[in-house]
């Protein structure tokens, strides 16, 4: 008993260290998400090819902000990146909700880009299908690229969408489509900042205005200030 005692102490001291490393690596992981999440925004709104940005952030339920999606590959593709996810709340925002977005393509491609990527989510249908363990955009919720001001669907109709994505590079999307790609919660992050798993129900009644992201608010307040009904 006590060799497996003495066993248990050791193996919990050589682990401890491990344990604290992890958890400050994920404290700068979500640090890095918000920071480049606000730059993200500017960056977005700053790009005269982007256009009607403004309106669709300022008529959004809630936004998805990913500030670098990875894409790449040669026949088949993969693409992948961490995000945040913004709930609005009357004129305020409930978050940050961490999120990570992935999927696989098929076809043509060579070499491998990254670009900023913004959703808005622009119905309550979308955002509770978002809040999903695992969503597939284009299947469990209706998704669109923004290109040149308007939503395309994978057959180029414009329609109502669920959900409107906008990148600083276009071809992140454009072509294999945002169509196939998934989203799902990033409950290890979630938990760092909100101190427990956060359930879809939890989020959606989310009531509390962290402090964490009032500059993005803060960003989002200026880009849609000026936006007409």
């Amino acid at each position: 008993m006590l060799q497996n005692f003495r066993f248990i102490i050791i193996l919990y001291t050589c682990l401890f260290p491990l344990t604290v490393f992890a958890i400050n690596e994920k404290k700068l992981t979500v640090v890095n998400l918000i920071e480049s999440s606000e730059d993200t925004l500017k960056i977005l709104h700053q790009n005269s090819d982007i256009k009607n940005f403004q309106k669709y952030m300022s008529k959004s339920r809630a936004i998805l902000i990913f500030p670098e999606v990875y894409e790449g590959g040669f026949i088949f593709g993969a693409k992948g990146g961490n995000g945040i996810l913004l709930i609005k709340k009357g004129e305020k925002f409930t978050g940050p909700f961490f999120y990570s977005l992935g999927g696989l393509s098929i076809g043509l491609q060579a070499g491998a880009k990254s670009g900023r990527v913004v959703m808005t989510v622009m119905t309550n249908r979308g955002l509770k299908s978002i809040l999903k363990e695992r969503v597939k955009l284009g299947v469990d919720v209706d998704a669109v690229v923004v290109k040149g001001g308007v939503g395309y669907s994978a057959e180029s109709t414009p329609r109502l969408a669920d959900v409107y994505s906008f990148s600083n590079n276009d071809g992140l999307f454009i072509g294999t489509s945002i169509e196939g790609s998934y989203l799902q919660p990033r409950n290890d992050l979630n938990e760092v900042v909100h101190k427990k798993k956060l359930s879809p129900d939890d989020i959606i009644r989310y009531q509390t205005f962290n402090k964490e992201i009032d500059d993005l608010t803060k960003i989002i307040s200026r880009i849609t200030k000026d936006v007409k009904e």
